[in-house]
């Protein structure tokens, strides 16, 4: 097994790492880009159409950059929004470029964009219209079944005998619109709008704008008021985690894991109920803080909860451990080695299923993890068995992450007296990311000359979907449901 370790690095390293790569831009590019905006781990700069190839051919393979993997490339046709992410796993931080056309109002030919990609990436091509592929591969077509993982999707196959040559996960039936605009919104009616990017951890959205927007004016937030924001993402990402599971056992055809596992998503979803008064959209973050504190009652609760959590979701595990019939659907089967990892750009426990070591709240100054001890936990060979343990181990992390946050949980305020409609927000473009349960999450945030906002999710889910088609080729068709549903692709997250 190839293993990859990405080491934690302090905030310094990272914004000097940031600001070389800063400086790099300017010397090698100068005018063919616009203005670099440094986010940190997250570099924005605006390029045209017309000097693009080159950049990117520079961007990979120059050694002042070796930005060598496609992260992503979003295109929204109705605004003719093109952002293209290239990553680097060396330095841990993304290029972000956004394409500009030297004629404002041409549109940009999108099928010609990505085939001249291709020859620096060939993950561009599933970034296309790929529709061509049902007439190719329709040996067999699977349309959305019941399971969550598996109901976002109509599957199309091409076949030999019981062995799948090629697949295509058509996604056509859950795709949001082209772009989510709010036009002169208050705030906090927009943070309980964006709780939708996400139905099973709705704070991650929440979050990943607050950040932003808190980033961008400077905002110190109280501390007490960052471990209640870390304390709701551990226990969404549980609750998420646990989701997963649900869905698995589903699959696999194992009642008892099914039933065990929805007692204690039931537990999380409670508490996470009495903390926001919702399980799914929660509508609790806020800029400079939370919308509330947390009773010491529900503080003493949850952590007296913790060791029964544990003993009962271990106990869900060595069920699965010990059913040699689910094991055999599990072991060695859908195996994604650690360079089909990278080459797809996936984020979260798939990478990590895959033995690849890399956690936002590991490798940047994120909330305050840094002062939270726990570890990442890593797969050996990326089969569906290290995808499904390594959520069980994740389970077990954030459960102790918990646990401390309410061991070390400080007094004081938990939100700055702010008035949203007050905030002087200046035309600007700003990128955050959060590392949600099931990978980096991303928004891109324009705030325009009249005060509009125009938000672009980028979520992990078109990685996953990459790798998920490439992992079924030469899997057999009794193999596909388990395989797919190992990679817990969620219909809310296509945008």
């Amino acid at each position: 097994m190839e293993s990859e370790d990405i080491k934690n690095k302090g905030s310094d390293i990272i914004g000097s790492f940031a600001e070389n790569i800063e400086n790099n831009l300017n010397y090698y590019f100068g005018s063919k880009i616009g203005a670099v905006y440094n986010f940190g781990k997250e570099i924005y700069f605006e390029a045209g159409y017309e000097n693009l190839f080159s950049i990117i051919d520079s961007l990979k393979n120059k050694a002042d950059f070796n930005f060598n993997i496609l992260s992503s490339i979003k295109y929204k046709e109705a605004s003719n929004f093109l952002l293209i992410s290239l990553f680097s796993y060396e330095k841990s931080m993304t290029l972000n470029i956004r394409v500009r056309n030297s004629i404002s109002y041409l549109k940009f030919d999108f099928k010609n964009i990505t085939s001249s990609i291709k020859k620096f990436f060939d993950v561009s091509e599933y970034y296309s219209d790929r529709d061509y592929i049902k007439d190719i591969n329709n040996d067999l077509i699977i349309f959305s079944q019941t399971p969550e993982t598996l109901d976002t999707f109509d599957i199309y196959l091409s076949l030999n005998d019981n062995l799948i040559k090629d697949a295509y996960l058509c996604d056509e039936i859950s795709r949001y619109n082209s772009s989510i605009i709010f036009k002169s919104m208050e705030i906090n009616k927009l943070i309980s709008m964006l709780n939708n990017m996400d139905y099973k951890a709705g704070i991650y959205p929440e979050l990943c704008f607050c950040l932003g927007i808190e980033s961008l004016l400077q905002i110190k937030l109280p501390k007490r008021a960052v471990y209640i924001r870390m304390l709701l993402c551990e226990l969404f990402r549980v609750a998420c985690h646990l989701s997963y599971i649900v869905s698995m056992s589903l699959v696999l055809g194992n009642t008892a894991a099914f039933n065990y596992t929805l007692t204690e998503k039931e537990k999380i979803l409670s508490i996470i109920e009495l903390i926001t008064g919702s399980r799914v959209i929660p509508n609790f973050m806020r800029i400079g803080g939370v919308k509330k504190d947390i009773e010491e009652n529900i503080l003493d609760s949850l952590h007296k909860l913790i060791p029964h959590l544990y003993k009962g979701i271990k106990k869900i595990e060595d069920i699965f451990l010990s059913d040699v019939v689910m094991l055999e659907k599990l072991k060695n089967v859908g195996t994604a080695d650690s360079k089909s990892a990278k080459a797809s750009g996936i984020t979260g426990p798939n990478l990590r299923a895959s033995g690849i070591r890399y956690d936002l709240r590991k490798t940047s100054n994120y909330l305050l993890y840094k002062n939270i001890a726990f570890t990442v936990p890593l797969g050996r060979i990326g089969d569906n068995f290290d995808r499904l343990t390594i959520r069980f181990k994740e389970v077990y992390q954030s459960l102790k992450i918990i646990s401390e946050l309410i061991e070390s949980m400080p007094l004081g305020a938990v939100g700055k007296m702010i008035n949203p409609a007050s905030l002087e927000l200046y035309p600007t473009p700003i990128i955050s990311t959060v590392e949600c349960p099931h990978g980096i999450f991303k928004l891109f945030i324009e705030i325009k000359e009249n005060r509009d906002i125009e938000i672009i999710p980028i979520g992990p889910t078109k990685n996953n979907m990459i790798l998920c088609e490439k992992t079924l080729s030469n899997c057999s068709f009794d193999e596909l449901l388990a395989v797919v549903s190992s990679f817990g692709i969620e219909s809310a997250e296509m945008y």
